[in-house]
């Protein structure tokens, strides 16, 4: 017996799908990938039922993928019954799943040779549990079986070495001091989560120019010393300066959510509409009106002063499941990486603050709705919308 070391943030234990009782589950809306291991099972089946698997797949040609699942006129897995139960798993068994359906909403990464187990936003019961818990979000360490983790055609969704960021052999200590640094930033409650973020950005800007100048090693001691400020109350002052709307970027939310009204995005727009009608905004104008700061920092504290930690969990789920401030998927720069996570965050509070204003009470079914929806169409992008010059 082999074991192995998994890394998981505390709500990961705590899941549980709830299948077709889910109001936006995942057998719906976006293209649902068949592996090659799954789809050669398909087509050792009898000759009757592989002839029904492919009257309702589609072959793709990747090396990731064999086909993906067609789907129904309104949008659902063809291999529902009228239920909204999965016919696969009925007929077959958990084993015939595909590794996409098998998973869902678990994504693995290997962080530096350990692997690490979170959940994707884009699923309610996974919404649910990220962002509405009070205390602070931590890994907890477990040891399981390799051959239960590791199993037939199991893949990383993502791999981190530190190598695409930095040549020095310490390239994964001076991440992981990145990301100690940054949720300790992060997680400092006596300042705004708008105060952290500037925090953030400074940090960012700094570590930065080491990367760029080559004295990665000088990152550590960098990060050593935001995390020796915070211990200090090196920014109280700072904090009791700063204007309560400062970073806000209205105009670039606006900008973003005008490109979300798309097609792609449609599912989000009756959530965009009814928070610009919140802070009455015409339907088909994309201009924040004079009294727009006010209404807003009188509606966020209305709704949120209390209830920060919603969007701190937001943050720090970016930074541990998104490899940050480093990026799984490309080699953008830190500041970079800083950039798209801020944008993401200011459309996601003026998201929250417009439908709770609009529902005249703090809605959480409505927040895990948008959430979901907004994680399902962003983040299944290219890259953000934003580079760091912008």
């Amino acid at each position: 017996m082999s074991l192995i070391k998994v890394y998981q943030p505390k709500y990961y234990k705590s899941f549980s799908c709830t299948g077709s009782q889910c109001k936006n589950n995942c057998c719906h809306d976006w293209q649902i990938e068949i592996d090659k291991i799954t789809y050669d099972k398909y087509m050792s089946l009898d000759e009757e039922t592989k002839n029904e698997f492919d009257k309702k797949l589609r072959i793709v040609k990747n090396q990731q993928h064999a086909a993906c699942i067609l789907m129904n006129s309104d949008k659902t897995c063809s291999f529902l019954d009228e239920k909204g139960l999965c016919t696969i798993q009925l007929r077959f068994g958990h084993d015939y799943l595909s590794e996409t359906c098998r998973t869902y909403p678990r994504v693995f990464c290997l962080v530096g040779g350990s692997p690490e187990c979170f959940l994707e936003l884009s699923c309610e019961v996974a919404a649910r549990l990220i962002l509405f818990d009070k205390d602070y979000m931590n890994f907890e360490e477990k040891i399981v079986e390799k051959d239960d983790f590791v199993h037939e055609g199991f893949t990383f969704n993502f791999n981190l070495d530190g190598s695409r960021y930095s040549k020095n052999e310490k390239a994964m200590d001076i991440f992981w001091k990145l990301r100690v640094a940054n949720i300790a930033i992060l997680q400092t409650r006596r300042y705004t989560v708008r105060f952290r973020m500037l925090i953030l950005c400074l940090f960012m800007q700094e570590a930065a120019e080491l990367f760029k100048a080559g004295n990665d090693t000088n990152v550590i001691l960098l990060a050593d010393n935001y995390i020796n400020r915070l211990d200090t109350g090196y920014y109280n002052d700072l904090a009791a300066e700063m204007p309560h709307g400062a970073g806000r970027e209205t105009d670039i939310v606006l900008d973003i959510l005008r490109e979300m009204c798309t097609k792609r995005f449609s599912p989000m727009l009756p959530f965009i509409l009814k928070a610009k009608e919140a802070f009455d905004m015409d339907a088909n104008l994309w201009t924040a009106p004079e009294d727009f700061d006010e209404k807003y920092t009188r509606y966020y504290d209305m709704y949120f002063a209390d209830k920060e930690y919603i969007f701190e969990n937001y943050l720090v789920h970016r930074v541990l499941i998104g490899g940050f401030p480093f990026n799984y998927k490309t080699k953008t720069d830190v500041l970079s990486n800083y950039v798209d996570m801020l944008a993401k965050y200011n459309i996601v509070e003026f998201l929250f603050t417009g439908i709770c204003r609009s529902c005249m009470k703090f809605d959480k079914r409505q927040i895990i709705d948008c959430i979901s929806l907004f994680t399902r169409g962003y983040d299944h992008m290219r890259g953000g919308y934003l580079k760091a010059e912008e």
